[in-house]
């Protein structure tokens, strides 16, 4: 979120950043799964106590570019002021990230602090005791710049478990020289994208990446045809509740049908069922398929000097389109907060920790520095430098212009059994196994059983 006097837009910025509410998904994944195992100095400003050891686990494994390299940019800026403080940073890309940490929960491995994911999957690390509870008056005001809304993810039981670090929210990036190349329409209707991917396919090349393997892409597709039909933010949220059903609701039954048509009409690349985060990622910025459907985390491929300069100069953001009939618009966004941090309980130096935890998330630190190298958007106000890239300038936009936000992914707004139910119910539908009224039976006893 942008905070600049100067200028009016920018403080529409704030004001769209702030109607951001929350929940949870996902945040940062990462195909390089170098486990970097590094360790590198770090600790308070002026501290001058004796030498202590921190451990980070971090679901970012690559340090030299994206959001990784803005989380050792805050440990690399720790240290200078910090010599005493040694910092042992464990990363893993997404999935296997967390796995792992929930398997140091189950050991009550002393880190202390980790990457977290909120809505169930921290629910889970809170149920256990793992991680610590936060006072959230500690974070007001001008050092932390938070903006409103954005602990509803990271809150349970009326009490804070974490801080969020970026501002998340689903678009369609998509490789304008694959489509000016074919003479393929850019789509603006739900119609138009499948035909595009017809026409894609015909001449050999894949029309969206989807990480089908990870299983929570699929529910997010869900939820944004659903709001496209209805324009109603909320209906899919209150199934998940209860407060809906999922079956005899003509509503999601269309959704489901249209959901059936991407996947019948093959929409997402041949092996979509076995591509993992990485897998699907590197599909999209090789060139192999026209568009990827994932999240604003991702503003950091503009700027990796990693991928081909041709790719980085074509890759641009996609509303996802409208469906002919619906309700909904191009500016009702599926917007949350997913990805943050938490202090854990059986850390060895709580009071190091909690100094290193309320250091990284200043506003000065990883809400500047991630946005200052075009990696994500924050969850606090930030300033434009005027260096930004084109394409943070195209997802600023899609959120300056939203009209409505979820705050959360439904996927996260039940239980971690929910969540593992209805993911395994979207991985039944798309290998084919169901029907679009069969995954809304599913989908509902998910609900009533979490």
């Amino acid at each position: 979120m942008v905070m600049n006097s100067k200028s009016t837009r920018n403080i529409l910025l704030v004001t769209a950043l702030a109607a951001v509410s929350v929940l949870s998904a996902c945040g940062g994944g990462n195909d390089k799964n170098n486990n970097a195992g590094s360790s590198t100095n770090g600790g308070t400003a002026g501290s001058t106590d004796k030498e202590v050891t921190l451990r980070l686990f971090s679901n970012l494994p690559d340090r030299k570019s994206g959001q990784g390299l803005a989380e050792q940019m805050v440990i690399d800026n720790y240290i200078k002021a910090n010599p005493n403080v040694k910092i042992d940073i464990e990363t893993l890309a997404e999935e296997p990230f967390k796995n792992k940490l929930k398997a140091y929960m189950a050991s009550n491995e002393s880190l202390d602090v980790t990457m977290v994911h909120g809505g169930a999957e921290l629910n889970t690390l809170v149920q256990a005791g793992y991680v610590k509870e936060l006072n959230p008056t500690e974070y007001e005001g001008d050092t932390y710049k938070f903006l409103p809304g954005v602990y509803k993810s990271f809150t349970f039981n009326d009490k804070l478990y974490g801080l969020p670090r970026n501002s998340d929210y689903e678009v369609i990036y998509y490789n304008k020289k694959l489509f000016d190349d074919n003479g393929i329409k850019i789509p603006t209707t739900y119609a138009e994208l499948l035909e595009a991917g017809k026409q894609f396919r015909a001449k050999g090349i894949e029309p969206m990446s989807m990480n089908g393997k990870d299983l929570w892409s699929f529910a997010a597709f869900f939820q944004d045809l659903v709001v496209r039909l209805t324009g109603d933010q909320n209906l899919m949220l209150d199934a998940v509740a209860k407060k809906k059903n999922f079956t005899g609701d003509e509503n999601f039954l269309a959704a489901a049908k249209l959901l059936a048509e991407a996947r019948d009409t093959k929409l997402f690349q041949e092996s979509f069922m076995t591509a993992d985060y990485g897998a699907s990622q590197n599909l999209f910025t090789q060139g192999r398929a026209a568009m990827w459907y994932m999240g604003s985390w991702e503003a950091g491929m503009a700027t990796n000097d990693k991928l081909p300069e041709d790719f980085r100069n074509n890759v641009n953001v996609l509303k996802f389109p409208v469906v002919e009939g619906g309700k909904g618009k191009d500016t009702d966004l599926l917007a949350w907060n997913g990805g943050g941090y938490s202090l854990v309980s059986s850390s060895k130096h709580p009071e190091e920790a909690k100094k290193f935890f309320d250091y990284m998330m200043s506003a000065d630190q990883w809400a500047k520095i991630v946005w200052d190298t075009g990696a994500a958007v924050p969850a606090q106000k930030y300033e434009l430098s005027g260096k930004e890239s084109g394409l943070q300038k195209q997802l600023t936009e899609v959120l300056t212009g939203a009209t409505s936000t979820a705050g959360s992914i439904a996927l996260d707004s039940g239980t971690p059994k929910f969540k593992d139910d209805a993911q395994n119910a979207f991985g039944k539908f798309f290998a084919g196994g169901s029907t679009p009224e069969q995954l809304l039976a599913d989908l509902q006893k998910a609900a009533e059983t979490q």
